[in-house]
């Protein structure tokens, strides 16, 4: 998706929507200031993962005393790192004056703040939803995204990026790199050891696909084995841990049947990224992470016990829509909100029959 379709995305329904209601221009002037302080909060929240209420409004006329004997201007942004539940900002009528905020605010001074009938407009987060409130009066903000926020996209162009590495990169074999991966041209057994050509792989796909990032090989979090790769973004408090495991039948260097990972390697898989999560949030406990699996599926039905040169497609594609089967006790992604579900990539077999 370019940059500009998203802009669009971002730009329509809701300032109109605050035109039609108010009449007045002002308001829309206020909506976008209001969104260019959200930017910035989300250069230090991540959305996804926060629990509570985040209120950024506009006192026009200057009239509302919230909560004075406990505000305090915004000097440092960094302050945002911490964990709070509820944060209320206000942003300032003279543009030179630094914005205030309130934090763990009390959730029945946000309603009463929220219920101005006159010369006010927020932006509210609540329960993963956005949207604006214009004198009491809520205006939706439409989100065809995968994350909670249009203002906060980092995990969403990761996530998509992930999905078209699947289908441009990995489905067919249409990586250089990833056909190393492969003992022959019919992408029936993979070589022996092949993670470091996956790793290449991925890590130049993104690398030219997300715009803003570092991508690191092999990065060390103090763990017995390294994690595959560690994402970035320079312009945000934002990184992604990437764990990636391969499911098939490799041969060895001889051509002899070596080694074969099936569905518990996925589990295994799980296990590793909330560890490696676990390390970095102690490390770490600043940066913003995510943690991802990404599961290269090469399993093919009954290539185990002999070696084979062709295959049919009902053995080469017996796995295609077979989901993986992650034990209850790693569905981390279920409960935490820093790891994600496992991404499974088939790789399609060149089929003789």
């Amino acid at each position: 998706m370019t940059d500009r379709l998203v802009d669009n995305i971002r730009k329509e329904h809701y300032l109109l929507d605050i035109f039609q209601h108010t009449k007045k221009a002002i308001y829309v002037e206020k909506a976008k200031k209001i969104i260019e302080l959200v930017k910035e909060i989300y250069r230090h929240i991540e959305p996804s993962h926060f629990n509570g209420r985040i209120v950024v409004f506009f006192d026009i006329e200057g009239s509302i005393n919230f909560l004075d004997d406990e505000k305090e201007a915004l000097y440092d942004k960094t302050i945002l790192n911490n964990s709070y539940s509820n944060i209320v900002f206000q942003l300032q009528n003279d543009e030179k004056e630094l914005p205030l905020y309130w934090t763990n605010t009390n959730e029945r001074d946000i309603d009463t703040l929220l219920a101005t009938e006159k010369n006010f407009i927020a932006y509210v987060f609540d329960e993963k939803k956005e949207f604006f409130i214009v004198n009491n009066h809520q205006i939706e903000i439409s989100n065809n995204f995968t994350c909670p926020s249009i203002f906060a996209l980092q995990y969403h162009y990761l996530h998509e990026a992930l999905q078209d590495y699947k289908t441009e990169r990995i489905k067919n074999v249409s990586c250089e790199h990833f056909k190393k991966c492969w003992n022959e041209e019919k992408w029936i057994y993979l070589k022996n050891k092949p993670e470091d050509c996956m790793q290449k792989s991925l890590s130049e796909y993104l690398k030219n696909r997300v715009r803003g990032i570092n991508v690191n090989r092999e990065y060390n979090l103090g763990a017995s084995k390294p994690v595959d790769l560690r994402v970035f973004w320079r312009e945000a408090n934002r990184a992604a841990l990437i764990e990636m495991k391969w499911l098939g039948q490799s041969l060895k260097e001889n051509g002899e049947i070596g080694t074969s990972y099936s569905n518990n390697r996925a589990n295994e898989g799980m296990a590793q990224i909330k560890k490696y999560i676990d390390i970095n949030n102690a490390d770490n406990p600043i940066t913003i992470t995510k943690g991802y699996l990404v599961v290269i599926d090469g399993r093919r039905k009954g290539i185990s016990r002999r070696k084979v040169n062709s295959i049919s497609r009902s053995d080469g594609f017996y796995y295609r829509n077979k989901e993986l089967n992650i034990n209850d006790d790693k569905k981390y992604w279920e409960t935490y909100p820093n790891i994600e579900k496992p991404i499974r990539m088939f790789v399609e077999p060149i089929c003789d029959m």
